[in-house]
């Protein structure tokens, strides 16, 4: 009964639809099908036509600075000597060949004969290829002739060790669409160079042939996970058959693709901007994948459809509500896979600037951010003229309070597609281009427990967990059943309230008000409030994630904190309400245990902590110290937990 169940809970999250497309898939690999698929013959008048806009040296340094030209110049210099920051992190090697045996990439589906502790995204990273617009960018920027002739060679490297559909880096038709989407990119931009012979580009051709044919087969598991797999291969079959000239099966491709990215961008974003994958990183993807495709359609004259950019327009502006104007960073709500497909500006990965400026002039009607170096994207496609526009456009999805410089985020979502972490009624708070209260972010998908995507529970989440219990239930690394919706109450320009549904079945009703008093004071108000049953004691555990500073306990209730010229001060008061037909004493303060952890260590207060407690993951398989403030009280509801947030400028 309890396996049948389970079942139930696991087609209601999915869907009908999914669980159809991936039997489809598993029908396929089951079958031999997809093992036995050989790359098409490539006749010789094949060739690819030019899709990208190249911007000129003098254009790209005017929107860029020199600051960035000297960035970009000592990046392109790394990938010269070999090295590489994945997913915007730390230097590692560039490397090409998986340590793994040479099977047919069907072998390696389902994570089989990967070695113990091999995380797949690090095999998979390199090829993405997207080291080669950083190669492109810095030739565009400088006319070294070093940057293409080692593409070339990288390239030729990636040939002979991972020969078309063998091999763990053939494995997943996204990974194949996203480098796919890079060959074209420098096919493009290293054209001129004497690097680029025609034996070469014949090789290019045939190489963007035998990637683009190996995405079809598999659309099947793609269209299964309703999230950008099916963007990025859709664009990848789009812009193939766009760039193929003489290739029998381009118009296919070009038709197909167009007609699917449109059907799934119109599926995938919701009428108010949501992205259906509920992240933040996600959501830059998203909007990436449909600005390539943008300059791309425009370049062949043709439009989206309508609903497509009204729903383009919307997540636009989404994206919009997430950023720190300050410092171009953004929030790092749900998962963070470390994807960033189009490096063609400054700021690196953390900057969403570049992204949000070239989504308004390209789906938003105007600029959002007046003139700087995140321009270097919009002319990149061809954008029109930036002018001296700036002003954000920002969605009432992303429940967001304050002005520029001070500002904060309630967490809400009426769920209707998977979500990503347990984050319900999560509030995030900035200041002075500061995270305050943050978001742990991911750190990893794939790696030893309590790490294989650990970082997804409420515990680390800037929320209230009620008797250590998740508000769902947990059924995978990504599979969340028993959804905790969550919704706005009521709203003005100073306050949000908003309820959550995650712990109703332990008869708590969890209410949360987010206020800003005044600038640098906020007030985050706490209803545990008992629902349907009779009330019971419970032990309510308040967490906020802040930065590595130095930081004093003063009693219980309150902490100070001190970093990057800010003072910042977190008091936190637990009153327990009267019950009717109960004594008034039975109200009253109520006291509250505090614990301090850091980097999974409890370094003030009593007890245990979760090792994934106290960390900050500001990208893929990243992790930095953060501290972990934990405050609870054991008590029957209702019950109210009043917390003031006060920041200032620290003394000098």
């Amino acid at each position: 009964m309890r396996k049948a169940l389970l079942g139930w809970k696991i087609l209601r999250a999915l869907g009908w639809r999914a669980l159809t497309w991936y039997a489809v898939y598993r029908l396929g690999l089951w079958t031999g099908h997809f093992a036995r698929q050989k790359p098409p013959a490539v006749p010789p008048s094949a060739r690819l036509r030019p899709l990208w806009h190249l911007p000129d040296a003098a254009h790209l340094r005017a929107a860029g600075g020199e600051e960035a030209y000297r960035n970009l110049m000592a990046e392109a210099e790394d990938i010269l000597a070999g090295q590489v920051r994945l997913y915007g992190g730390e230097k590692v090697p560039l490397q090409f060949t998986p340590p793994l045996p040479l099977r047919p990439w069907t072998a390696y589906e389902g994570g089989r004969h990967l070695p113990p502790g091999v995380d797949i995204k690090d095999l998979w990273e390199p090829a993405r290829f997207g080291w080669a617009f950083v190669l492109g960018r810095a030739y565009r920027w400088s006319g070294d002739e070093r940057f293409p002739a080692a593409f070339w060679t990288y390239l030729e490297t990636f040939d002979r060790a991972n020969p078309p559909y063998q091999g763990v880096n053939w494995l997943s038709g996204q990974e194949v669409a996203l480098r796919l989407l890079a060959l074209l990119f420098a096919g493009d931009v290293f054209a001129a160079s004497p690097h680029t012979t025609p034996q070469r580009l014949s090789r290019l051709t045939a190489m963007v042939v035998e990637h683009a044919a190996r995405i079809p087969p598999t659309l099947a598991y793609a269209r299964a996970q309703f999230n950008n797999h099916h963007l990025s291969e859709t664009l990848g079959l789009y812009a193939a058959g766009l760039a193929l000239e003489g290739m029998p099966q381009a118009e296919r491709w070009r038709e197909q693709g167009w007609r699917e990215l449109n059907r799934a961008l119109q599926r995938q974003i919701a009428a108010d901007g949501t992205y259906c994958q509920h992240s933040v990183n996600y959501h830059r993807l998203m909007l990436h994948l449909a600005l390539m495709a943008d300059a791309f359609a425009r370049r062949e004259g043709r439009a989206w459809q309508a609903e497509t950019s009204a729903r383009l327009r919307a997540a636009t502006a989404w994206l919009s509500a997430c950023l720190d104007e300050i410092s171009g960073r953004m929030l790092n709500l749900g998962h963070h896979d470390g994807a960033w497909i189009l490096p063609l500006s400054a700021g690196g990965i953390a900057d969403g600037r570049p992204t949000v400026q070239a989504a308004a002039l390209a789906f938003g009607g105007g600029a959002a951010l007046p003139p700087g170096a995140w321009d270097e994207l919009a002319l990149w496609l061809n954008l029109p003229a930036l002018g001296e526009g700036g002003q954000l456009s920002r969605s009432p999805a992303v429940h967001r309070l304050g002005e520029r410089g001070d500002w904060a985020v309630l967490r809400t979502a009426r769920l209707t597609s998977r979500p990503a972490h347990a984050d319900a009624l999560h509030v995030d708070l900035w200041h002075g281009g500061v995270n305050l209260l943050k978001d742990a972010g991911t750190y990893r998908y794939n790696a030893p427990a309590p790490w294989e995507n650990g970082l997804a529970g409420a515990l680390v989440h800037n929320s209230i967990t009620v008797d250590e219990h998740e508000p769902m239930t947990r059924a995978g690394r990504f599979l969340w059943l028993d959804w905790d919706h969550s919704w706005v109450t009521e709203e003005d320009e100073m306050q949000v309230t908003a309820v959550r549904e995650g712990y109703l079945r332990l008869g708590i009703l969890h209410r949360r008000t987010l206020r800003r008093v005044e600038r640098g004071r906020w007030r985050i108000s706490d209803y545990l409030l008992p629902y349907g049953k009779r009330p019971s004691l419970h032990t309510f555990t308040l967490h906020f994630l802040l930065p590595d500073w130095r930081w004093q306990v003063q009693g219980q209730d309150a902490v100070l904190l001190e970093g990057e010229g800010l003072r910042m001060r977190l008091q936190v008061q637990a009153r327990a309400e009267p019950l009717p037909g109960k004594r008034p004493q039975a109200a009253g303060e109520m006291s509250l245990h505090l614990q301090v952890i850091r980097a999974g260590e409890v370094v003030w207060g009593e007890g245990q902590a979760s090792p994934v407690l106290g960390w900050y993951s500001p990208t893929y398989g990243a992790r930095e110290p953060a501290l972990s403030l934990r405050w609870q009280v054991t008590a029957a509801p209702p019950l109210t937990l009043e917390s003031e947030v006060v920041v200032q400028e620290a003394n000098p």
